[in-house]
């Protein structure tokens, strides 16, 4: 009877084990549960789980890291990094199980990334007057990258551009600090490899866009999270080790050269101070002593009598123009410098450019960016989308252009004038004396940030083919309101 017992118990026992592999298979959509450990680690071994995490030890955690080490205004800009980076590991653990949702469960399941990137973008606005505003704006123009994953068919290539736009801040920042502190430096290779590393991502597995239903085809919202390990820093304690970095891929275009080039002419510049030095006695001519004031008292008095008769100014003889010295000659060409329009890298140079009435810059792309530098009296057209425009030290030039990525700024010139075709983001005026910008209909959202300088105004599209101006406020008027804040308002003295 025990025996009859025991049997009986065993054929129930398998007959539950196939009712629950039976209830488990029974739906096409349903999975493992959230709490199978072991479904959970089959999934964190795919290649495409664990070369995203991966990317995010090797690449994000060292940029958290050195962020934080900065500090300020780039350790709390960092954690909204952090979390994007989180918000999207999640995202493609799930996206990859299940098939693909309707429009409306896409954008609810991508608010978490959203939300942060709008995060970035406005704490970079609100503090312009950073002094790291300049790491705010390349995290800002570089975080975009991680849209790919609505981006079909091919996600890489916006990957990249959004890694070009944020070169631009990035040769800001190793322009202002890689003398000064080469941390700053190592933070500027941080954030190529993490953009880098997230391009090689994608174009190894999403090449096509987002490999929905690689790994499965689950409902999305059933697909189970919660074995997503946090992303890396944050400034309440202290951060982990980094890991040993692997040499770097080809990063961006950065512009690493500058000070050696730097170097190189203050060498040269030294070398030929030092070579005049030996011989600089050497064209001299001895002054005979009939000539000498101190033995010749006749002469001390004509020199006193034109010292005093200091009204008649002296002038050469008719007939003869005045000679100018070779050294003084050389000098001036030196400064002047030789024209030049070419393409180097990916920035297009425009320098020492005199009385040119056609100067275009075609071909061109929207990684690239545009200087301008020391041109006077000239008309410059440059066509297509650039990333960005700065024109230095130039006096009476003309720019029209047709649209730009992320700003045109305007340093140390004179009498200027702009005219935009598409859009501009942002115009930065500073330290400049007249400045005429003419918009067009689909740029009248363009932010204007000026400095130091002085008749400006902007052209606004009435619709009828003419323009209306308005000027920029050059005086301001601070009031001290309650004992505690300042007030600062345009002068209407200043014609606002």
């Amino acid at each position: 009877m025990d025996e009859q017992i025991k049997r009986l118990q065993t054929v129930t026992d398998r007959l539950e084990a196939i009712a629950r592999q039976l209830g488990t298979n029974s739906s096409p959509t349903s999975g493992p549960s959230v709490g199978d450990d072991e479904s959970a680690d089959s999934i964190n071994r795919l290649p495409v789980i664990q070369d995203y995490e991966a990317l995010i030890n090797d690449a994000v955690k060292p940029f958290l890291v050195v962020s934080q080490k900065i500090g300020g205004d780039l350790s709390k800009i960092s954690e909204h990094v952090s979390l994007l980076f989180q918000a999207q590991q999640q995202f493609i653990r799930q996206a990859v199980q299940s098939k693909k949702p309707n429009d409306n469960q896409i954008v609810d399941a991508i608010k978490p990334q959203s939300s942060e990137m709008e995060a970035i973008t406005a704490f970079t606005n609100k503090n312009r007057k950073s002094p790291l505003f300049n790491h705010l704006s390349a995290i800002s123009e570089g975080t975009p990258a991680l849209g790919w994953i609505l981006v079909s068919p091919t996600p890489g290539p916006h990957v990249k551009d959004m890694s070009d736009a944020a070169q631009f801040y990035s040769n800001r920042v190793l322009k202002e600090f890689k003398e000064k502190d080469p941390t700053h430096a190592e933070w500027v290779k941080l954030w190529a490899k993490v953009l880098n590393d997230l391009y090689s991502y994608v174009r190894k597995y999403h090449t096509t866009g987002l490999a929905w239903a690689s790994q499965g085809k689950r409902d999305f919202s059933t697909v189970s999270t919660s074995t997503i390990k946090p992303v890396a820093t944050t400034a309440g304690g202290p951060p982990p080790p980094a890991p040993p970095l692997p040499p770097p891929p080809p990063p961006m275009a950065l512009d690493l050269n500058t000070n050696t080039e730097a170097d190189n002419s203050r060498n040269e510049l030294m070398s030929s101070i030092n070579s005049l030095g030996q011989g600089v006695t050497a064209r001299l001519k001895k002054v005979p002593d009939e000539l000498k004031t101190h033995k010749n008292p006749q002469l001390r008095q004509q020199a006193d009598s034109q010292l005093v008769d200091n009204s008649k100014p002296a002038v050469p003889p008719r007939g003869k123009k005045p000679t100018t010295s070779s050294t003084e000659a050389t000098t001036t060409a030196t400064t002047k410098g030789t024209p030049k329009l070419a393409l180097e890298g990916n920035k297009w140079i425009v320098e020492n450019q005199t009385n040119q009435s056609n100067l275009r810059v075609t071909q061109t792309e929207m990684k690239h960016c545009v200087y301008i530098y020391r041109c006077t009296n000239c008309t410059i057209t440059i066509e297509g989308k650039v990333n960005s425009i700065v024109l230095d030290q130039c006096t009476k030039v003309g720019i029209q252009f047709t649209s730009v990525v992320s700003l045109i700024e305007f340093v140390n010139c004179k009498s200027m004038k702009a005219q935009v075709i598409e859009q501009v983001p942002t115009i930065q005026i500073e330290k400049t004396d007249g400045c005429h910008v003419y918009l067009s209909p689909t740029s009248l959202d363009t932010e204007f940030i000026t400095s130091k300088s002085s008749e400006m105004s902007i052209n606004i599209p009435t619709g009828d083919g003419e323009y209306k101006e308005y000027p920029i406020a050059e005086q301001f008027k601070t009031c001290i309101q309650g004992g505690k804040r300042l007030v600062t308002t345009p002068n209407e003295s200043a014609g606002v």
